[in-house]
């Protein structure tokens, strides 16, 4: 009986299929139609919605029956441009595929792709003192009120605009030997302006002995490109008018500061092992200070503990007698030349030294030379900071692009007992040749191409402020020869390509090998 049934199914499954067979299922139509002349009225439709120069983002045409793919170094993008910072200003172009059933085709649309720190960027900030800016001091804050206006994608917009903030001034010798200053400028919240790292503080550097006006901002740049150095700071290029007031060229940056949105180290007061944020500073000897508490001294060298901060209430004396202890403990491994690997963080201070070598900063042991060391972590160097007066600019040294500098007891220590151990030199040669080829390169295309995006931004500068033709403490003679903002710039090329080849030859020579490193 089963065998029937079966049977029976079969038979009439059969009879199913065979029904089927004859049934014309619908066919969907192929589209045919040329949509050429469509689609290339829309491309000239979309070519016009793409700004000219592109520093931000943007939305991209969209459209119902078109199927639109934008496409930009490999990203592809669908309702917006997103954009990244080039590392400087360059031509390019995105690509648009449009099709319409059978119907595609490609076109393309050429910009100019803005860094957020070219001077294209045309940005001025506005400060409104409730006094005059003779009243602005070193110590205290004034009120300030600020507005930003940049551009975005070439169209003049209010970046930012507030009355929570604040002014006062900052520097040593560049406050006082000049009128041009620098500032600090302080918001009373978390600000972010001009895709900068949300943070309080930030600083405005004058540039007043640094005629390029570029050393900060190039030598920032340079430790991007370097993958053991902890944090390039953020710089851009702005126009200042304090109470209306036209006041120049400055490189707005930000303040060297632990900060949970950009240099962060967990740093706890009253713990000795814990994160620790501290400077070199020589200025220690020009004031009343008494080691001990939030300055240390280890073998003459003064260290200002900044983080964890000496003003919080759990901070002890315990912060000076840990800290103190490791450095000296660095320095007996160094000076054994053994057990120093497990203190030091050896890459970052190969990196950090040929910076600072190759600029040939008179700051390397002197300030502004900073370190950290988060808890049961080696010590390191950094961030980078002050640099008006390298690349050949200071009349008080070895200015020129030839012979060592910085690795001298007299100069910086740490650096000289780092450069005592073969092992180090070794790869010290072996990073500054990758250096030479890797980094080098990229800065030689940079420079003349920022130079160019501040041109006119300089000579509006120079204008205001005539010292062209005028002496700058420290410029030496060959810096007082360039009277115009180009040749401050070559120069400052001239000092790299020269310093460049001068390092790689000494550095890959015997001499090298052996420690001698001239008088």
């Amino acid at each position: 009986m089963k065998k029937l049934y079966l049977i029976l199914i079969l038979i009439t499954l059969s009879i199913f299929v065979v029904s089927c067979s004859d049934i014309e299922l619908p066919i969907t139509p192929v589209d045919t139609t040329d949509y050429t002349e469509q689609i290339e009225l829309l491309a000239e439709e979309i070519d016009e919605s793409i700004p000219n120069v592109i520093n931000s983002n943007f939305g991209l045409p969209t459209y119902v029956d078109y199927e639109v793919t934008y496409t930009f170094e490999e990203q592809t993008f669908t309702n917006e441009f997103i954009y990244e910072s080039p590392f400087y200003d360059r031509d390019s172009e995105i690509s648009y595929t449009i099709k319409r059933g059978q119907t595609e085709l490609t076109f393309s649309s050429e910009f100019r792709y803005l860094s957020l720190d070219s001077g294209y960027n045309d940005t001025k900030i506005y400060l409104t003192l409730p006094v005059s800016l003779g009243q602005v001091g070193l110590e205290d804050y004034v009120q300030a009120g600020v507005r930003v206006e940049t551009k975005k994608n070439g169209v003049g917009v209010l970046e930012h605009e507030t009355e929570a903030a604040q002014l006062r001034g900052r520097g040593n010798s560049t406050w006082f030997l000049s009128d041009k200053k620098p500032y600090r400028l302080r918001f009373d919240e978390n600000t972010s302006i001009l895709g900068m790292p949300k943070a309080k503080n930030y600083v405005l550097l004058a540039e007043y002995a640094d005629k390029s006006l570029m050393r900060n901002a190039i030598t920032q740049k340079m430790v991007s490109l370097m993958n053991d150095l902890p944090y390039s700071l953020e710089v851009r290029f702005v126009e200042l008018y304090i109470n209306d007031d036209y006041r120049g060229v400055y490189v707005l940056t930000e303040q060297v500061e632990v900060h949970k949105n950009k240099f962060e180290i967990e740093s706890i007061p009253g713990v000795a092992n814990t994160g620790y944020f501290f400077e070199l500073d020589q200025r220690f000897y020009d004031q009343n200070i008494t080691p001990g508490w939030d300055w240390i001294v280890v073998r003459d060298i003064p260290y200002e503990i900044k983080e964890p901060d000496a003003d919080d209430l759990a901070y002890t004396d315990i912060h000076a007698t840990y800290l103190k202890a490791y450095i000296e403990s660095v320095e007996n491994a160094l000076i054994a030349k053994s057990n120093y690997e497990s203190l030091i963080n050896i890459d970052n201070w190969i990196a950090y030294f040929i910076v600072q070598e190759f600029v040939k900063n008179v700051d390397v042991g002197w300030s502004s030379v900073f370190m950290y060391k988060e808890a049961d972590g080696p010590l390191q160097y950094g961030p980078l900071w002050d640099f008006d007066l390298s690349y050949g600019n200071a009349d008080y040294i070895d200015y020129g692009p030839e012979n060592f500098y910085g690795m001298r007891m007299y100069k910086n220590r740490m650096f000289k007992l780092m450069m005592d151990i073969l092992e180090v030199r070794l790869l010290y040669r072996e990073r500054y040749n990758d250096f030479y080829l890797d980094v080098l390169p990229e800065m030689f295309e940079m420079i003349p191409v920022l130079e160019d995006s501040i041109s006119d931004m300089a000579e509006r500068n120079f204008m205001k402020w005539d010292i062209m033709n005028t002496y700058v403490w420290p410029n030496p003679a060959e810096v007082l020869a360039q009277t115009t903002h180009h040749g401050q710039v070559q120069y400052v090329l001239s000092f790299m390509n020269l310093r460049a080849e001068w390092m790689h030859d000494e550095i890959n020579s015997q001499d090298f090998y052996y420690a001698e490193f001239g008088d």
